[in-house]
């Protein structure tokens, strides 16, 4: 549940400043500074959740607050590819609530983890068992990064694959100084780009680069079906198994009489 959770979150913010410009970088607001405060507003919003929703969670409980999680991070995941189809100013500005809603829970996650864990399993050994279900968060650290880089990367070669297809052989030979038959050798040297075969596209060729970020986002929504099912599962431990008052480090220390 933890990974899927955190692999969503961190695998967003990995490319959160180079997916902004990719969609909407063709309106003049997005500049590099816009860029800039929008990393800086995630970490905002990140510490702004930790707040939030542990503060929720001791009204509905930590369980229905990741139940919330996973219900309205799918809604926000699915959400994006249709804002960045849209473009504009308002998809924007409801891409951008999105995400930072999105980071809220990121930072929510972490903070209500631990509470959790002593709802489910007790308090004498929370401290060892949030030890080892960190190690989830160091796995989704890597599967996120790499997930999002991946899909990105397969809907890029899709697309450039398509233009290809659509522009002039001998305008792509003139462009790029190769046949089309040697497309693959040509995207592995970072030679063709799809900014470079919009420019002998034929007319009325649409962008791709903003759907460059569907399938993953559509993974990402994925995940955390997957996630809720598995935070339904959890149950508790029998309440004896929560504290064994009988443990010798819990035991009275005896006092000689006088």
């Amino acid at each position: 549940m933890l990974c899927f959770n955190v692999t969503a979150g961190i695998g967003v913010i990995g490319v959160a400043k180079t997916m902004v410009n990719e969609i909407f970088g063709e309106l003049a607001i997005v500049t590099a500074a816009f860029a800039g405060t929008y990393v800086l507003m995630i970490s905002v919003f990140n510490m702004v959740g930790r707040f939030f929703w542990a503060s929720t969670s001791d009204y509905i409980g930590r369980k229905n607050t990741y139940s919330c999680f996973f219900v309205l991070g799918t809604a926000l995941y699915l959400s994006i590819p249709f804002l960045a189809s849209a473009g504009g100013t308002p998809a924007l500005i409801g891409f951008y609530a999105a995400t930072m809603i999105i980071f809220t829970m990121y930072g929510g996650g972490f903070a209500i983890i631990p509470a959790y864990l002593a709802d489910m399993f007790g308090t004498l050994h929370v401290g060892g068992i949030h030890g080892r279900l960190l190690t989830a968060w160091s796995f989704a650290g890597v599967l996120g990064p790499f997930a999002i880089t991946y899909l990105r990367d397969l809907s890029k070669n899709d697309a450039i694959a398509d233009l290809a297809a659509r522009v002039d052989p001998a305008a792509f030979a003139q462009k790029f100084g190769a046949s089309v038959d040697q497309l693959q050798s040509l995207v592995a040297a970072n030679s063709v780009t799809i900014a470079g075969l919009m420019e002998i596209a034929p007319a009325g060729t649409a962008d791709p680069t903003a759907g460059l970020y569907n399938t993953t986002m559509y993974a990402m929504a994925v995940l955390l079906v997957i996630a809720f099912f598995a935070n339904l599962a959890i149950r508790p431990v029998n309440e004896r198994h929560h504290v064994r008052r009988t443990h010798p480090q819990l035991a009275p220390t005896s006092v000689p009489a006088a």
